[in-house]
């Protein structure tokens, strides 16, 4: 199903026709097999290390899964449809109550779409023994509607990127969508309708293009979704079901023009992988590319510190704490009409820079956990410069060789 030239979204167009994707040809089951290359397959699969947090989130390595609630919940059977259906009279009031019910499981906010067979993979990575589905299987998903659910992460701690803190905060956001997620699908299954909760570990479709349609949002440069009051760090879920409800339409937030002069996700991407040029055609969309490779890649460059990158989610210019400076001026980028946005958007963009550095960062005591920078010896000759990351002693090493300079071991 194509959506409707007025109420497409602004922040992609599709162009020509699109095809169904394979779940196997997502980044995760890549890494399992091994697509990526050997070094990021065997961390993916012990990667956890000691930190009981990253085990109790994510599982393998040395962690038991059945301290995992992603990994219990990944084999978790659904329950059965009530016989005795609930009929719908109004379907505005119906998304209204859905909506309510899905905030009160958890969610931060709650978008209503139909569902789009364009963005329900083809064929599943994982299987469910309980529901006797195995990987490879073609996945049937004949429901009308799709209800994405939004769960915001602390704005503070994502600030500490990265680090264990972020971390933990990243992982612990996949994990407390879940349960909301499967109780919505069952609340509409008791309710007499066929539903079905998907969620990170067991996803049957792509949730970032259906949240854009449901309003949630715009599509960043940076390939996730933007929503003008919690960014980029809302964790998306999908209920698709057959309750009858009233849709909502894709919003217009400014990003479209903002994405195009701010770049800021571009420059402080560690692994290069959001582009600064134009957008692209892939699969009939065009959007802008992000390298998927090599940002899956720079995961391992945590070395056991962290393992979710979320640096260009904080550099975001949407993502702020919920102030009223923060309302006004996303509401000046709305208000603008779109051929002047750009009077509106630079001088924004370099208030940001200028209050919030160029790329946004945090020193955070949490629990027992620091942030602070590390200071690392440099080995060359005579240099007395402090190096506070490994990085930025590996950049440090790498000019001076280029300009003559004498290298240490």
């Amino acid at each position: 199903m194509f959506m409707s030239r007025e109420k497409s979204p602004r922040s992609f167009r599709i162009l020509g026709p699109q095809r169904q994707i394979d779940e196997r040809e997502t980044p995760h089951p890549k890494v399992e097999r091994g697509e990526y290359g050997a070094r990021l397959q065997a961390w993916r699969k012990n990667r956890v290390g000691s930190d009981p947090f990253r085990r109790l989130f994510g599982g393998g390595g040395e962690g038991d899964p059945q301290n995992t609630l992603q990994k219990i919940m990944k084999d978790a059977p659904e329950g059965k449809v009530n016989p005795n259906r609930i009929p719908v009279d109004d379907p505005v009031a119906m998304a209204k109550q859905i909506k309510g019910v899905a905030q009160y499981l958890g969610a931060t906010v709650v978008g209503i779409t139909h569902l789009d067979q364009l963005y329900v993979y083809s064929n599943r990575a994982r299987g469910n023994a309980e529901m006797g589905e195995k990987p490879g299987d073609p996945i049937n998903l004949p429901h009308k509607y799709a209800i994405c659910l939004g769960f915001a992460s602390d704005y503070e701690r994502y600030m500490t990127n990265n680090s264990k803190i972020s971390d933990t905060e990243y992982q612990f956001g996949n994990n407390h969508a879940i349960v909301p997620t499967f109780m919505l699908a069952s609340y509409i299954r008791e309710m007499g309708y066929p539903a079905r909760a998907h969620y990170h570990g067991r996803n049957e479709v792509n949730p970032i293009p259906l949240a854009i349609n449901a309003g949630l949002g715009e599509l960043g440069r940076h390939g996730m979704l933007i929503h003008e009051k919690y960014g980029s760090r809302l964790h998306l879920t999908t209920v698709t079901c057959d309750l009858p409800m009233a849709v909502d339409e894709p919003v217009d937030i400014g990003v479209e023009e903002f994405c195009k002069y701010c770049k800021k996700c571009s420059r402080t991407c560690p692994s290069h992988s959001i582009p600064f040029g134009e957008k692209e055609v892939l699969n009939g969309v065009e959007k802008y590319v992000v390298n998927v490779e090599s940002c899956y890649k720079y995961k391992m460059a945590g070395r056991g510190e962290w393992t979710n990158c979320v640096v260009c989610m904080t550099s975001c210019c949407y993502n702020k704490p919920d102030t009223w400076w923060h309302d006004l001026a996303l509401w000046s980028v709305k208000a603008t009409p779109i051929p002047l946005r750009v009077l509106v958007d630079k001088p924004l963009l370099w208030i940001d820079d200028l209050i919030w550095g160029k790329r946004p960062w945090k020193h955070m005591k949490w629990l027992d956990y620091d942030n602070a920078p590390k200071e690392y010896k440099c080995n060359i000759p005579g240099c007395n410069a402090k190096h506070t990351t490994l990085q930025d002693k590996k950049l440090h090493v790498t000019k001076s060789a280029a300009h003559g300079a004498p290298v240490g071991s």
